[in-house]
């Protein structure tokens, strides 16, 4: 049976993209993933597995922490958030372990290889469109070399993703396309966004790269005459959407009735090519 007391908070921290700051003994420092700020104070005590972030005044364990991050209070939501991290695919090079894996070598260059567009073209991503937004990003981790699709965000980090990880090169952050639109919409991931791309044509975009990274898309929004929001229907998408209705003082519009049915634009995406595949 699932144990969420078993999630180390460096673990669950490191997989939604942030890495600490600085180790002193058993306490770990990061910039805190509930607000901004440019001085860590978000502290990690690694030995009792609990969190305390002076600039909010406050704490608790990973539960705690996952309530705030995900907007939500139900304790059957935030189990299967965690239980999800927890079963993420990694190479395996990035085994779980108290220490975040470490990327070196990494090489970044046209999308090309023949495995990663097959694998968005099983997604319903064509060649055209990949090619124009992702890159192909190449990276050593303990002596071996991968290679993933790469999404870029706005302070040169990376959305990582292949048939059998996922996962990201920090800095964790938000992507932002600019196509001149004066509408923008919001993706929780850069799949969604290009399933979108394909079903609709070129927008203006935030994808937050993680629900996380939501207060660091409303400034972005913000400029916008309207905004569109594309995401999970779940509990944590509704959220989200929520949050960014009540955040932004433009017109937001939660667009995800198109897909209604299924669990999120690429999951609806894939629908329909099979459906016109095989009527």
């Amino acid at each position: 049976m699932f144990d969420y007391k078993n999630i180390h908070i460096t673990d669950f921290l490191a997989e939604n993209g942030y890495q600490p700051t600085a180790k002193k003994g058993v306490n770990w420092w990061y910039l805190s993933p509930l607000h901004n700020e440019r001085t860590a104070s978000f502290k990690v005590d690694v030995n009792k597995n609990v969190w305390y972030d002076f600039g909010l005044s406050k704490g608790g364990n990973i539960i705690t922490l996952a309530s705030l991050l995900f907007h939500t209070d139900r304790f059957s939501d935030l189990l299967r958030h965690l239980s999800s991290i927890k079963d993420v695919s990694h190479p395996v090079c990035l085994e779980r372990q108290r220490e975040s894996p470490t990327f070196t070598n990494i090489a970044v260059n046209e999308l090309c290889n023949p495995s990663l567009l097959d694998y968005l073209a099983s997604r319903g991503i064509s060649k055209d469109i990949a090619v124009r937004y992702c890159k192909e990003v190449h990276y050593t981790c303990n002596g071996k070399r991968y290679f993933a699709i790469g999404f870029p965000n706005r302070t040169g980090g990376f959305e990582l993703q292949n048939p059998y990880f996922k996962g990201c090169i920090a800095p964790k952050d938000i992507s932002i396309i600019k196509n001149g639109f004066d509408v923008c919409h919001v993706f929780e991931g850069f799949i969604d966004f290009l399933s979108f791309i394909v079903l609709h044509g070129d927008c203006d975009a935030v994808i937050l790269n993680s629900i996380v990274n939501t207060p660091k898309a409303i400034a972005v929004l913000n400029k916008y005459k309207q905004v569109f929001c594309h995401l999970d229907n779940d509990e944590a998408g509704r959220s989200t959407t929520q949050k960014i209705v009540a955040s932004c003082n433009c017109d937001v519009i939660d667009a995800s009735n198109e897909y209604a049915n299924n669990k999120d634009l690429n999951e609806y995406l894939c629908k329909i090519i099979k459906e016109e595949q095989y009527g």
